[in-house]
């Protein structure tokens, strides 16, 4: 498209040498903008979170602190991995599809789980979609282009085995871990709902905790769960202690989250490493594996439903990892057996009944 021979000739050096992959990008890219005279204008990258936070103060949206915090934390994230990455996107304007896609494929070699990327870009794309209200360079929100499947109910539930480990673990780790593990494993509560527990949500007395699990509190839904024995006597000597109803369960978590890593607790990675299990597991997993255990059990979806705090009956089934196959097979085997034994058993108590004649 050049008039120009000399420029002509420039572009297609360019062009060859990309080809070539002898130049490196930050250098390549400035190259083709000179020749296109297209110069770098608009909302600087680095700047989006302010913008983004004086869009929502004009509007008087209302955002818990947490949201905040994450897609601040998104938007640094992005940046700083662009400085390093993809230096020729320097505006929230250039940002496109393929920017966006090599920040989700970053985020997947970084080991990332989706549930993680997910929301990273998600929030991303809830930004950029603010900004595009009231910026006239952002014309463009690639974010949900390139949202990663939803894998998070894909995690591995513990074992019995690998339960008993991690649960080993967690004790030898310490800062709460150990307390923070069973109230999850045996009331499927979700990481932040245990790290923000409060005694006053804990009735020893009735056996139970009440709660408005913070996902499902917008919906109106609170939850009732029993204690089980095991549960029970972990909590009671810290119950018998004088505490604070308005005191924290595990005043370390509740004081770090939603970043454990960042303080006192320590990763909950590191008891995994500590107990040594295999498969995709994080804390998540004793949700799964209380949702699992109460399908082993034959408890029905309604009443799992109802401990579990879940709206929906598919949302609820994601929970049960039936495909066990082996497990399954087993089952039935024993079902079976099960069924001929009892009818033996009920031959033989007739016999016993009528004197040894029937």
């Amino acid at each position: 498209g050049k008039t120009d021979k000399a420029e002509a000739e420039a572009v297609e050096r360019v062009i060859r040498l990309a080809y070539a992959g002898k130049t490196p990008a930050d250098k390549l890219h400035a190259m083709i903008d000179a020749l296109s005279g297209q110069a770098h204008a608009g909302l600087p990258l680095a700047g989006t979170w302010q913008a983004y936070e004086g869009w929502l103060k004009s509007t008087g949206k209302r955002m818990a602190d947490i949201t905040l915090r994450q897609r601040k934390r998104a938007c640094e994230r992005l940046t700083d991995w662009a400085k390093e990455n993809w230096p020729a996107v320097t505006t929230a304007g250039e940002v496109d599809r393929a920017c966006a896609a090599g920040f989700a494929q970053y985020l997947s070699e970084q080991k990332t789980s989706g549930k993680t990327r997910r929301n990273l870009i998600g929030d991303l794309g809830t930004v950029w979609e603010g900004l595009r209200r009231v910026r006239d360079d952002v014309k463009e929100n690639p974010w949900p282009l390139v949202l990663p499947n939803n894998d998070s109910e894909r995690l591995d539930a513990f074992t019995l085995e690998q339960e008993k480990c991690v649960l080993e673990a967690a004790d030898k780790k310490g800062h709460g871990w150990g307390l923070a593990c069973r109230i999850a494993r045996y009331t499927g509560l979700r990481y932040g709902d245990v790290a923000r527990l409060k005694w006053k949500q804990v009735d020893l007395k009735a056996g139970v905790i009440r709660l408005a699990p913070s996902k499902t509190a917008r919906h109106g839904i609170g939850v009732v769960i029993p204690l089980c024995e095991n549960l029970r006597t972990a909590l009671e000597p810290d119950k018998r202690r004088d505490v604070d109803e308005e005191g924290w369960v595990l005043p370390e978590h509740a004081e770090c989250y939603p970043n454990p890593w960042q303080g006192t607790p320590g990763a909950f990675a590191d008891v995994l490493a500590l107990a040594k299990v295999e498969g995709r597991h994080t804390f998540h997993s004793w949700r799964h594996t209380f949702r699992t255990r109460l399908a082993a059990a034959g408890v029905s979806d309604e009443i799992a439903k109802r401990l579990g705090g879940w709206t929906e009956d598919a949302t609820a089934m994601r929970y049960d990892h039936d495909g066990r196959l082996k497990e399954m097979r087993e089952a039935v085997e024993m079902g079976a057996r099960g069924g001929k034994d009892a009818k033996k058993k009920a031959r033989s108590k007739a016999r016993e009944s009528d004197g040894g004649k029937a």
